[in-house]
């Protein structure tokens, strides 16, 4: 394996042979050459995009491999913490099972710490991530309407338009509303939302749900493929608004029993549906699966969450203590006076402690974990201090 070579794409051609190998792959029925074009210049138009992202496997000239590491601020309660997006992880057929997977997935966390990195998130396949340390970190929760139970309701008085180009600010708005207070939401700019618009304007344009004065209170996502009648996305300021959109994709979908939205189960959107209409809600549960996530480089981590930890101690007081992940020499102190010699330490396997960063398993739970040691002093503190579901990572986020 040492005439293998890992390093960012160099050259056109190499970016070339990449988008098309990662189009044969993840879009077989469509045109790769063609797929893979659009991808790339959506990859290199967005908005903060830096060279190197893509990250290439090669012997000699030849690429065999690669991923996309993008690089973007994701939201920690009020903090936020520089993000590797990890995606689009791909080997050539004739190269499966020589080990580049693993080589690139190495490659990954070095390249996270090379771009001081605090966090690497992903969204993965089945019984693989988790060998090299990632966890899971969220699980998604629909909500389906029967069609039945919508045609009980007369039409709603709000009109239901596509998105055009100018809606990216009330887009934003509507997005900064309903998803930014979550734990796994992304900062974005009005130019990240103009290019995410321009995408999808080609082929599923979002859609608008506006109230009698034009006014937008609401949008939705359908995706581009099938099952049509599970959306991307959905927010509603009011039941008028999400009834009009509700209204709609039913008659987009007229051969389909059932709605499905995605949605927090704590979201307005949510409480407006659950209040007039019979839901059914699931929360899909897939060990190692989905979306996982891992520390990475930890002095930015930390020097991110640090003001997030003190202004909830603040809120919870209790016990300070310093924070040791794993064998790391560096610590993080909480609480005041928690950089005494004397104080507690608590320390957190690298899985444990995104766990309780998310808001996916409680402090009471991480405690019995292997390679956790949590004195009975602080557990009350910790399980104040890390909050349950409070994460959400919206459809529109998903890289």
């Amino acid at each position: 394996m040492t005439d293998i070579t890992i390093r960012s794409a160099a050259t056109s051609d190499e970016l070339d042979a990449f988008f098309l190998l990662a189009a044969q792959t993840f879009a077989p029925d469509s045109y790769p050459p063609v797929a893979a074009s659009r991808w790339r210049q959506r990859v290199e138009g967005t908005p903060g995009y830096v060279p190197g992202q893509v990250r290439c496997a090669l012997v000699g000239t030849t690429l065999i491999g690669g991923y996309i590491l993008y690089e973007r601020m994701m939201r920690l309660g009020s903090v936020v913490v520089p993000t590797g997006c990890f995606a689009s992880l791909v080997v050539h057929p004739d190269w499966r099972g020589h080990g580049i997977a693993t080589a690139l997935m190495h490659d990954v966390t070095m390249r996270a710490h090379e771009r001081h990195l605090g966090l690497i998130l992903l969204d993965g396949i089945a019984g693989f991530y988790s060998r090299f340390g990632y966890v899971d970190v969220f699980d998604t929760t629909r909500h389906t309407v029967s069609r039945a139970s919508l045609a009980a309701w007369s039409r709603s008085p709000y009109q239901v338009r596509p998105a055009t180009l100018d809606d990216a600010p009330v887009l934003l708005e509507l997005y900064e509303r309903h998803y930014a207070g979550y734990s796994g939401s992304f900062v974005r700019s009005l130019a990240w939302q103009r290019h995410d618009l321009a995408w999808r304007l080609a082929d599923h344009p979002p859609l608008l749900a506006c109230d009698e004065t034009g006014q937008v209170r609401g949008y939705l996502l359908l995706p581009l493929y099938a099952p049509r009648h599970h959306a991307v996305e959905a927010a509603a300021d009011d039941w008028n608004a999400a009834l009009a959109l509700l209204q709609y994709h039913a008659s987009a979908v007229a051969d389909a029993t059932d709605i499905d939205w995605s949605l927090p189960p704590d979201s307005p959107t949510f409480y407006a549906l659950a209040d007039r209409l019979n839901l059914t809600s699931r929360t899909y549960r897939h060990p190692d699966e989905g979306w996982m996530a891992l520390p990475a480089h930890l002095p930015t981590l930390f020097a991110a969450l640090a003001p997030l930890f003190e202004e909830r101690w603040r809120v919870v007081g209790g016990e300070a203590f310093r924070l040791q992940i794993g064998d790391a020499a560096l610590m993080l102190a909480v609480g005041q006076g928690s950089g005494a010699p004397e104080r507690l330490t608590v320390v957190l396997t690298p899985q444990g402690f995104v766990q309780l960063l998310f808001g996916f398993r409680p402090a009471h739970w991480i405690a019995h974990q292997p390679g956790v040691s949590i004195p009975a002093a602080i557990l009350p503190t910790l399980d104040a201090l890390f909050p349950t579901g409070h994460a959400w990572i919206a459809g529109s986020d998903a890289f």
